[in-house]
This record gives C-alpha cells, structure tokens and sequence, in this order.
C-alpha cells in the first residue's frame, strides 16, 4: 500500500496580527506601485487633455518637466519599496515573538497506512505548540463527491496510550488532551489511529485494484485558556484500499 503523508492548515481563534494584509502588501505593494507609476508616465507622455492639465501647465513641456523631476518620484519609489522591507521584518519579528510565547497555532498531517491486522487505517498526528492546552473531539473527512467515516481505534499523547470509550462511533474522540507548550520543552503531540470506511465510490481505481479516495480531514477541538476557544485543523491526504 501506497503512504502519503499531508501537511495541514489550522483554523484557531488567536490574537490577529494582521498577517494577512502584510502578505498581500509584500506580494503585491511594488508592483502596484510600479503599474502607477508607468500609468502616470504614459499618461503625461500622451500629451491628451484632459489628462494633461492634471500634472502639467499649459505652457510647459510636460515630458521634459517630469524627466527634471525623476529623481523625487524615483526617490519615492525606493521609499515605497523599503516600507514593504521593514514591514516584512517587523512581521517576521512577530511571528518570532508569537513562537516564543506560545500563541502559533496547532499543526496537523495525516498519512495512510496499515494497522496491526493489515488493514488500512489512516494516521492522524496533531502537534500543539500553543502555550494553551488543546483538546481534540471530534474528525470527519470528505472527499469532494462523498463522504468517509472515521473510526478513531487508538489514542496516544507523547508517546502514552490513552483510554478511548467512544470506539465504534464515527468521528468521536474521547479523553484526548494535549498539554500546552512549555519554555524550553518540545510540542505536545498526539496520534490517533482511525480505521476508516467509504460512503461511496472512490476517486480512482488503479491497475492492481486499490481504490484511492482523495480526502480532506478536519479535526475540531478547542483551545483552553482565560476563554475557550474553537479550533479546526484541516489536512489532504490519499486514502488507499483494496477495491469492493
């Protein structure tokens, strides 16, 4: 049987920092201002009322003016484009700061494999690195024409078994607590092993009769502190069986 491994994406209620608009303004600020300022220049440059009126005096070379005057607007061109620098270093800071004080979000993989009978099973790992303990309730998955049912089977926190009592209900995760993380200790980490089963038929079925189901697995639980807050981790993996 195949193993894939996926990385994951999480969706918890921490302090926003902004990150998303400093992003956007990395990725995007110097080439927005670029485009500006050779829509201005072929603006002027066209020499067409009323567009020339609007930096230009009548009695004027409206070229030659903005040529003499290149090196202020070049001058803010590079100021510009050294704003984006700072503000991805002060972003990087933060994150940095956010790391040291625990307040980065849990990670999630997940990877198909086989369980001590053989069967295939698929392999949920969930890291906390949040100063906040995390607790974990319950895991779906989809696939993007139907649904499968999760079986979690067995629990371990670092390494130790933990008691699951709600074995047999689809999805339903028991006694699941990772600790939050400490100054100088490693990130809390749990492993939950689910047999799984299809609610129809797979993505693709390949030559030697495995069928593949292309699947998203969320994980929702709740990060515990001053407030309690929801948290879902989400994560792609391949789900491989033998064909019905």
């Amino acid at each position: 049987m195949k193993t894939t491994i996926s990385a994951g994406i999480s969706h918890c209620r921490l302090p926003d920092k902004g990150l998303d608009k400093v992003k956007f303004l990395d990725r995007w600020g110097a080439s927005i201002a670029g485009a500006i300022m050779i829509a201005m220049l072929l603006t002027v440059i066209s020499g067409f009322e009323p567009a020339r009126t609007m930096f230009c005096k009548a009695d004027e070379i409206c070229l030659r003016e903005w040529m003499s005057a290149s090196s202020g607007w070049a001058a803010a061109i590079a100021a510009f484009v050294t704003l984006f620098a700072l503000r991805r270093q002060i972003a990087a800071q933060e994150r940095q700061i956010d790391h040291q004080l625990g307040n980065i979000e849990p990670d999630i993989y997940v990877r198909c494999t086989v369980g001590e009978d053989h069967s295939p099973v698929a392999q949920v790992t969930i890291s906390n690195r949040n100063r906040r303990p995390l607790s974990v309730h319950y895991i779906e998955a989809a696939t993007p024409t139907n649904r499968i049912k999760l079986f979690p089977h067995f629990v371990t926190i670092d390494g130790n078994d933990r008691f699951q009592d709600a074995f047999g209900l689809p999805g339903a995760v028991s006694n699941c607590l990772l600790p939050g993380k400490e100054d100088g200790k490693g990130a809390s980490i749990a492993v939950l092993t689910c047999f799984f089963e299809p609610d129809g038929n797979p993505d693709s079925v390949d030559e030697s009769g495995l069928a593949r189901y292309h699947t998203k697995v969320f994980c929702h639980g709740r990060l515990h502190g001053d407030k309690v807050a929801p948290c879902v981790l989400m994560a792609e993996v391949e789900l491989v069986m033998l064909s019905l």
